[in-house]
């Protein structure tokens, strides 16, 4: 035992130190109150030769019988440093000593590692659980050496050790005698064997469902008429809250629901479904708050909102406020103009240094469509950007790009810059909307490389005409509402098709045939270039002075395509190289799918 090396884990030191040669494993096991750890560690010392079983009757465990026992009796037994207990008479395993020098134990390492081969085996006869058995009595073991120098007078054939071995054998000595002590066994409480990081973690926990339970059921309405107050006093506009509370996500905040700031008679009452109010910690103590972030959801934000938010804003940002803004954000917005714009946008308030509105930016959840509003004196600035969009999700115009630039100003918002890449092509103009009694809208395009049959698909046409359009139009409309103003369309204008098919309308056909029976001959015109005028109104689509070149055919005439998709009109076809060059008049009957042709004139 003198190298404590041979025993460094804690619970086997603990269960040597408890072998008194007395109890019984059972007893160990309920002084530890682990049996597992207090049986292993039997069995572990048992094996090292530390211990070894105690039966007082007949320890069958012994190997050589009773002869043997006699034997091992005879035989110099080490005493135990841990215990005195057990049938171990030091006093007759130490060999006497000189007078004035006393007896001393020592365990060296060359011994330690002897008594290690000539230990006996541990039993072979293990208890029920295949480890020492509950009622089993453990000694502990050591080795006596007999003290040195020997006795004086004494028949050695030792030779008397030098000066420099008695001066080595003191250090030795003192050096085993300042060997600190085994660390003693601790039965502190769980709460002490928890650790000082775990009870910071539970009172942190504990502290904080402290703090959350006491935030869901703190009666906030008792608070109503002071939060109402501060808005009213910040905004410089009534304010009216439904209820408050204190939400967790996604953020922590105070928040508000069913906002009203304006005066009801005056018709520019900002309507907010849900505010979040985050203020900024350092200023909870100051007599002005400034909310770091505010979050407005599901608000409508048209001219009149806007320029009443840009007063609000500057009102608050006076040092008189008891509340300042340094950041909006908003969720769930829509953005209108008498009842004609798009929802679900969410952005932020664009706030310079003082905390004066600058700009909105909205964008679309998918980002396709984004929108900027700037106040300006009178109303505001509006541009409007988008990728892919569509007006509605079930809208057949699918622009591929679309630039809007214009003003609100009362109830007309002047379009000064309109740019539309759809069905292929390119389309400029500039138009005015008005919001008064009926929605109207009026304005001029130009149109480039329009194809034909995209556009006629749109407009429930068809797509029997093909070819690249170009040229401009003047529009107007006055409707009911605004999903009805596209049907209330009056245009005029002028076109050029080029590369294009009249589908449905066989003209050069027609003249070969030379029947005056309608017929319904089927295939197409192919030309190189097709112009003419074009007319616009809600029951048809006039398309007039048309001149059609198609090789050695050239051919002008009218048609006209009404709502309910039934066309009419007349050709004068005109072939090149024949003899006969007096033109043939085909007139065109029927449904646009299936019209029926007649050569007026013939035989």
């Amino acid at each position: 035992m003198q190298q404590r090396t041979r025993v460094v884990q804690r619970n086997v030191r603990m269960v040597l130190i408890l072998v008194d040669g007395n109890a019984t494993v059972a007893e160990l096991c309920d002084r530890t109150g682990n049996p597992l750890l207090t049986q292993n560690a039997l069995r572990e010392l048992e094996h090292d030769g530390f211990i070894q079983r105690r039966n007082d009757k007949d320890p069958a465990w012994t190997q050589g019988g009773r002869h043997g026992r006699r034997a091992r009796a005879n035989a110099v037994q080490p005493p135990s440093e841990f215990s005195t207990y057990g049938n171990k008479d030091e006093s007759a395993l130490i060999p006497s000593v000189a007078p004035g020098m006393t007896a001393r134990r020592s365990l060296s390492l060359s011994g330690d590692r002897e008594n290690a081969k000539t230990l006996p085996p541990p039993s072979s006869t293990p208890g029920p659980s295949g480890g020492p058995d509950s009622g089993t009595v453990f000694v502990a073991q050591g080795e006596v050496t007999p003290p040195w120098p020997p006795r004086i007078g004494a028949g050695t054939d030792q030779e008397t050790p030098s000066l420099l071995a008695r001066w080595r054998a003191r250090a030795s000595r003192r050096t085993q005698m300042d060997q600190p002590d085994l660390a003693p066994i601790r039965r502190a409480g769980k709460i002490r064997s928890l650790g000082w990081p775990l009870l910071v973690m539970l009172g942190l926990g504990l502290l904080s469902a402290v703090v959350f339970l006491t935030a869901m059921f703190f009666p906030y309405a008792l608070y109503l008429p002071a939060v109402e107050g501060a808005l009213a006093q910040s905004t410089g506009e009534p304010a009216k809250v439904g209820e408050m509370r204190v939400s967790f996500y996604p953020q922590p905040g105070l928040l508000l629901g069913k906002v009203a700031l304006g005066a009801e008679a005056e018709g520019n009452v900002v309507r907010v479904a849900e505010m979040r109010l985050q203020p900024a910690l350092a200023t909870l103590l100051s007599p002005r708050i400034l909310f770091r972030n505010v979050q407005l959801s599901e608000i409508q934000l048209t001219a009149e909102t806007v320029g009443s938010l840009a007063r609000m804003l500057e009102s608050a940002a006076r040092e008189s406020a008891k509340a300042g803004v340094s950041h909006v954000a908003v969720d769930k917005a829509e953005i209108s103009f008498a009842g004609l714009g798009v929802d679900e946008m969410k952005g932020e308030f664009g706030l310079s240094a003082d905390g004066l509105l600058q700009s909105v930016s909205l964008h679309s959840p998918d980002r396709n469509l984004q929108l900027e509003a700037r106040p300006i004196a009178g109303g505001v600035a509006i541009q409007l950007e988008g990728l892919g969009w569509r007006p509605t999700p079930k809208s057949p115009y699918l622009m591929d790009s679309l630039t809007v630039k214009g003003e609100i100003l009362g109830n007309a918002f002047v379009i000064e810059r309109m740019e539309l890449r759809i069905f292929g092509g390119l389309a400029e103009g500039t138009a005015v909307l008005r919001a008064e009694r009926q929605p109207a809208v009026a304005g001029e395009m130009s149109f480039e490389r329009i194809d034909a049959k995209r556009f006629g698909e749109a407009f429930g046409i068809g797509g029997q005409f093909e070819g690249q359009a170009a040229g401009r139009l003047k529009f107007s409309a006055t409707a009911e509402s605004w999903q009805t103003l596209p049907s209330a369309l009056y245009a005029d204008g002028e076109f050029t098709m080029d590369r294009g098919v009249l589908g449905g309308i066989d003209l050069p056909e027609a003249v070969r045939r030379v029947s005056s029976t309608p017929a319904t001959l089927g295939g197409g015109t192919r030309f190189e270039q097709l112009s003419g005028a074009i007319r616009l109104t809600p029951t048809a689509y006039r398309f007039s002075r048309l001149v059609m070149n198609a090789g050695l055919m050239q051919s002008t005439g009218h048609l006209e395509v009404s709502r309910d998709l039934q066309i009419r009109g007349r050709m004068d076809v005109q072939m090149r190289g024949r003899a006969d060059h007096n033109a043939k008049s085909v007139s065109v009957n029927g449904p646009l799918k299936s019209p029926q042709l007649q050569t007026q004139g013939a035989p």
